[in-house]
């Protein structure tokens, strides 16, 4: 999983909480979704989580860049703790979830087959 985090700090809150998952962390970004964009071609994760709380218009154009790229079109995206009107923006791109709904997916070890019933 790539997570991308629009933050100062060197780690977040949902960064600490993924890596005691059984769920690896191929690469994180807290400051450019340019950067991110280009690491997620590099790491190819199994999902892409975006907390866009803070920067939402950041994560969506990050994730519709990711989305575009052949290479990474197929990426579950998953769009963490927006409000409703970014939710509804975002919800063609990605799976939007509160932060309580995605640590149950993590915990349940759902992350990849989700991606299944978004697509239905």
């Amino acid at each position: 999983m790539f997570i991308i985090d629009w933050t100062k700090e060197s780690t977040t809150p949902l960064i600490e909480y993924c890596k005691k998952t059984s769920h690896k962390i191929v690469g994180t970004q807290m400051a450019d979704g340019g950067t991110a964009y280009k690491d997620t071609a590099l790491s190819k994760p199994d999902a892409v989580v975006i907390n866009y709380a803070v920067k939402p218009s950041h994560g969506r154009e990050t994730a519709q860049q990711i989305r575009k790229r052949k290479s990474t079109s197929a990426i579950p995206i998953y769009f963490i703790n927006g409000d409703e009107d970014d939710n509804e923006k975002a919800e063609n791109i990605g799976i939007c979830l509160s932060e309580e709904e995605f640590k149950d997916l993590l915990d349940t070890d759902h992350l990849n087959t989700s991606l299944e019933s978004f697509m239905l």
